[in-house]
């Protein structure tokens, strides 16, 4: 089994909200693959944490709202920083699904989000030239953490 999960995540039928979709896209079949388990889901669902407690690393990438359309952001989630909504949200959070990984499986693996600004959510499948522009840097980012985390797996082992 891989180390590495990335999971692109959104509404592949609601513009800009496809990038986890057009991300996962383009890594299917590429080396990366070789290195990580890859998937794309629509929605976070309770079932995720499962999956997730499995790995030592967890790659996002999601689409979010803002003024500055494509503009990437890469950050690390520690613990600390999560915030349970599952009790006051309808929907599951990237939050609540890492805490309920962390409460039922005692894990919490190393998770690192990638976003890009959409401007444009409205039903289409098409992403604005801005988040599309943006979609090889975030390939490229994703490559450099697998690349990073790999390297670091292996020196762990040797």
């Amino acid at each position: 089994m891989k180390n590495i999960l990335i999971v692109g995540y959104g509404n592949s039928l609601a513009g800009d909200d496809a990038l986890g979709y057009h991300a996962v896209k383009m890594l299917d079949g590429s080396d990366i693959a070789e290195h990580a388990d890859i998937k794309y889901v629509h929605q976070l669902m309770p079932e995720h944490s499962a999956e997730l407690s499995e790995y030592e690393t967890v790659i996002f990438i999601d689409a979010e709202e803002g003024t500055e359309a494509g503009k990437i952001k890469c950050k690390v989630i520690s613990e600390k920083d999560l915030h349970d909504t599952s009790l006051t949200a309808h929907e599951y959070t990237l939050d609540s699904i890492l805490l309920l990984a962390k409460k039922l499986y005692r894990i919490m693996p190393k998770v690192f989000l990638i976003t890009v600004t959409g401007s444009d959510f409205s039903a289409g499948e098409k992403l604005s030239p801005a988040v599309e522009n943006a979609l090889p840097q975030v390939i490229e980012m994703i490559r450099d953490i697998a690349a990073m985390e790999t390297i670091k797996e292996n020196m762990h082992h040797a």
